[in-house]
């Protein structure tokens, strides 16, 4: 007498795997977020990237705006580890200014501003507010390391937040093709963008 077969119980899809799988999922949906924006990435898009079906990326990301919240959650959570790691090291402020702006601008990505514009419609206030969050973590850990370069006297007295800002903002040239085209690498470009900080901090001399 024949077996029946048995039936798989409904929950995970085959093949989804587990954390290796989640995370595999986040760092392509990640990378494609960042070089191409949230209108133009979709999940099937993503799956493929990945080699795995739809259905394992819906098993752990319901829709396009939670994966897109936990993306850029992720990759600005690994901004701050590497921030940190560099403000923490060894050199003077704008030689580690100098490593935080190659490492930032050696990732090509969408102008972030740009990208939250075409997702605001997409997210819910409470995945916006998370987002702005770790980003606001990051600025903040900037301030932090412009307040200890005033206090040493690398820098002149001014306000740390709006100096954090400016620096991240100044970064965002890395998007400009025309000056790509000027320079010979990204390297030179960050050490070009602290060198112009630098020129409105360095503390005066006195007469």
């Amino acid at each position: 007498m024949d077996e029946k077969p048995i039936k798989r119980k409904p929950g995970r899809p085959k093949g989804t795997g587990s954390l290796e799988t989640m995370q595999q999922i986040l760092r392509t949906a990640a990378f494609l977020f960042m070089e191409h924006g949230f209108e133009k990435v979709s999940l099937d898009g993503v799956a493929q990237d990945c080699n795995i079906t739809k259905a394992s990326v819906y098993y752990h990301f319901s829709n396009k705006s939670v994966l897109f919240t936990e993306c850029l959650q992720f990759t600005l959570q690994v901004a701050y580890a590497q921030t940190a790691k560099i403000l923490a090291g060894e050199g003077t402020l704008k030689e580690r200014m100098s490593q935080i702006a190659l490492r930032h601008m050696s990732t090509a990505y969408v102008d972030f501003e740009t990208m939250m514009r075409e997702a605001s419609s997409s997210l819910t206030e409470k995945q916006a507010t998370a987002i702005r969050s770790k980003e606001h973590d990051l600025h903040v850990l900037l301030a932090e390391g412009f307040r200890k370069g005033m206090e040493e006297g690398e820098i002149i007295q001014g306000d740390p937040q709006l100096i954090a800002y400016l620096f991240t903002s100044m970064m965002m040239v890395r998007n400009r093709k025309e000056i790509i085209n000027v320079h010979n690498s990204i390297s030179q470009i960050s050490e070009d963008i602290v060198k112009l900080l630098w020129a409105g901090l360095t503390p005066r001399q006195p007469a």
